[in-house]
């Protein structure tokens, strides 16, 4: 009986002290006295609201041409208004949780910073407020944005693409509040989490005087976030693939010419493969008027591997004419040889010369043509 009377009174009192916790950080704040409608320091001049941020994460969207950023958004600015004398209550700053329901939130002045031209609303979790007694508040969110990111189409996927972040107040001016990054850095990506294939190149935070409707002036702060595509992911499942059909496709010109149906097939095959390689290219990019730099090389793959199978069939063609007189017949050859038999009853005629000279010329030409293609397209676009 005496423990159960004991604990009573404990829960009572654990009640009360935390009941009196909640009155008294109020009181400490003032908020009951306190008017968020009014900026901190509206009379003397713009509130200065210093912004930093953490990113977390970064996917890019090349479908959709979007960035979405993940991270911890921290605001910091002095309100006067909410300053206490820190030794009264043996305490330097106060720690507020900032839910949805949390009154002190609610009572206090907070910037209006949001994302300009972003395409989804802006997705806010668990954000903290800390008010120390110089009346010096920190406020950090945890956001999620959305914001468009226009692809360089013509050098995807070899070279980097830029994109900005706008942040700006909804409807204070640049001479009543001046959001400006702040830190060193201001932005911290040590950590980040990037999109499969892709890495940060660079990161720039500036700001600048933008206009606001009716002739005015909005401070906007701006975050250019250079990503990269790693190469080195295109190489191995492109250019490589590509690479491997086109020399298939040169292989056919070692098959003797009589061999026409084995090399029109090698070459075909090559032919459906790196079409199937160039359509890949499409998933993943929006429709546009750009010729990509991959979709160059795919496509002058295709025409390579294209130009060996009409020349195995003019190959056939030109073996096939008609010769002049009776030529003494001999036993049957293989059809895959690196030369053509010459003693054969049709080596005599003029077009099966003309098509061991023209296989000849492509067993150089081809290659040739496909290293000079390949030294002028990494250096224009790599």
């Amino acid at each position: 009986m005496e423990k159960s009377v004991f604990l009573w009174f404990a829960l009572l009192a654990w009640a009360g002290v935390a009941s009196g916790l909640e009155v008294s950080v109020k009181d400490i704040l003032k908020v009951d006295e306190y008017d968020r409608d009014h900026r901190p320091n509206y009379l003397g001049g713009p509130t200065k609201v210093n912004v930093s941020l953490v990113i977390h994460s970064l996917i890019v969207d090349e479908s959709r041409q979007l960035l979405e950023l993940s991270g911890d958004l921290i605001q910091e600015w002095r309100d006067d208004n909410v300053a206490f004398a820190g030794g009264s209550y043996r305490i330097n700053s106060v720690q507020v949780p900032a839910t949805a329901n949390s009154a002190i939130k609610e009572s206090l002045w907070l910037p209006d910073l949001h994302v300009s031209r972003q395409v989804f609303p802006t997705k806010s979790g668990a954000d903290f407020l800390r008010i120390d007694s110089a009346g010096r508040i920190a406020w950090t969110q945890k956001v999620h944005f959305s914001f468009p990111c226009k692809l360089n189409l013509k050098s995807y996927p070899l070279r980097s693409h830029p994109c900005t972040l706008r942040l700006e107040s909804v409807g204070y001016l640049s001479d009543e509040m001046e959001p400006e990054w702040n830190g060193d850095p201001p932005v911290v990506y040590s950590s980040v989490v990037v999109s499969h294939g892709y890495s940060i190149a660079k990161v720039d935070p500036t700001s600048k005087i933008s206009l606001a409707p009716g002739h005015k002036t909005k401070r906007q702060l701006q975050l250019m976030i250079e990503v990269a595509p790693r190469s080195g992911w295109a190489v191995k499942h492109t250019v490589i693939p590509m690479v491997a059909t086109v020399t298939t496709a040169y292989l056919a010109f070692f098959i003797n010419i009589r061999g026409v149906c084995a090399r029109v097939i090698i070459c075909m095959l090559s032919l459906v493969t790196a079409a199937i390689f160039h359509e890949s290219t499409y998933r993943k990019v929006p429709p546009a008027h750009d010729t990509m730099a991959i979709e160059v090389f795919t496509g002058t793959c295709l025409a390579f591997i294209f130009v060996a199978a009409v020349e195995s069939v003019v190959v056939d063609v030109l073996g096939h004419f008609p010769t002049k007189g009776r030529q003494p017949l001999s036993p049957k050859r293989n059809s895959f040889a690196l030369e053509p038999d010459l003693t054969d009853d049709h080596a005599s005629s003029r077009g099966q010369v003309a098509a061991i000279w023209l296989d000849r010329c492509f067993r150089v030409l081809y290659p040739a043509g496909f290293l000079a293609f390949n030294a002028v397209y990494w250096v224009v676009y790599n």
